[in-house]
């Protein structure tokens, strides 16, 4: 059976094709504009890199942010029955799934099947955010790609006092006004994050492994400043920002 599954995020939206267990493609774009429009746009990518036609996808299921609005997909999952899936699907030994997107980040447990157990979400703050890491990018006048290797050689010299995005930008402007090293600078964001995060996780247990989804994923300074927080290893996709739309194209496959 040929599935697929669309994501779509704040800020961007992701489209995979699945045939069974075997990725065939899959995009990502950002986007702004009608959330439809925007999934219409990424589906029609991955048909146009796969050579598929429509009527040769057995079935699509979106997720995401107003994933009702996707009218031409047969079933609308949530992110976290999505990201749970896949993460499980990728890593069998998976229990905990922390998903930090654009506008917030959500600890995710499953059990031995890969079902969803339980879940808690941050989506109320930027600074569990990657809009957050975007706005200290900019004050760094660095790409955001660069912030999270950087940040790991940090002599630790700098905390932040607050997670709150709003005054944790005054702290860092007042530390960028005293010639704190950026690396220092942008360490103390990502634990800060981490911190905030693993905060809101006690509410659930966090067992191993732990998989880090999600387009924030890709920052290797909040990876590891989760790391040092939870105490534990985590293990992140080649790809974390498909993750979601191949959790789709999983339950896709296996509605009835």
């Amino acid at each position: 059976m040929i599935t697929a599954g669309i994501d779509i995020g704040h800020k961007s939206v992701s489209a995979l094709i699945l045939d069974e267990d075997r990725i065939i493609t899959h995009a990502a774009l950002v986007f702004s504009g009608g959330v439809e429009d925007a999934a219409k746009i990424a589906f029609d990518r991955v048909l146009e890199q796969s050579g598929l036609k429509r009527s040769e996808i057995d079935r699509v299921f979106a997720t995401g942010v107003g994933r009702e609005k996707v009218t031409f997909a047969d079933g609308h999952p949530t992110q976290m029955l999505s990201h749970v899936k896949a993460a499980h699907r990728l890593f069998p030994g998976a229990r905990t799934v922390i998903d930090m997107g654009a506008e917030g980040s959500r600890i995710l447990r499953c059990d031995a099947e890969g079902n969803l157990a339980e879940f808690v979400m941050n989506d109320k703050c930027a600074s569990g955010a990657g809009v957050f890491l975007e706005t200290v990018a900019g004050m760094m006048r660095m790409p955001i790609s660069e912030i999270g290797p950087l940040s790991l050689n940090s002599s630790n010299q700098v905390t932040l006092t607050t997670t709150c995005a709003v005054f944790a930008e005054s702290e860092i402007v007042a530390e960028i006004h005293r010639g704190s090293p950026k690396a220092d600078i942008l360490w103390a964001v990502h634990d800060a994050i981490a911190a905030k995060v693993v905060s809101a996780s006690k509410r659930i247990k966090v067992e191993p492994e732990i998989v880090f989804t999600g387009g924030v994923a890709r920052n290797r300074g909040v990876a590891e400043a989760l790391k040092k927080h939870l105490g534990f290893p985590i293990r992140i996709p080649e790809n974390p920002d498909i993750v979601g739309a191949m959790g789709a194209a999983i339950l896709a496959r296996n509605a009835a």
